[in-house]
């Protein structure tokens, strides 16, 4: 059984559910970012072998998709602890 630490009772089934909607988002956000490094670090590698033009937009491209995927999941992240920490409830998103 799950506590609410600021209220000394168990959280309600609807909280509980809430949290764990949101937990399951960051963890999915932190692997999409994980993955989008791991095809930067690809692309990187890769551009060495590559004519300039060519190479520069594979790697420019993974940047891209890699910023993108570091946004989402510092947006999770901070919708998660506003709802952990400071009882917030998120958007409906």
């Amino acid at each position: 059984m799950r506590y609410n630490f600021f209220r000394m009772g168990p959280l309600s089934p609807d909280r509980r559910q809430l949290e764990d909607l949101w937990r399951e988002r960051l963890h999915e956000a932190l692997h999409r970012y994980r993955e989008a490094t791991r095809r930067l670090q690809a692309a990187v590698n890769d551009a060495s072998d590559m004519p300039r033009p060519d190479g520069c937009f594979g790697v420019n491209q993974a940047q891209r998709n890699a910023s993108m995927a570091l946004a989402e999941y510092r947006r999770v992240l901070t919708i998660f602890n506003d709802l952990i920490l400071d009882h917030k409830i998120p958007p409906e998103n």
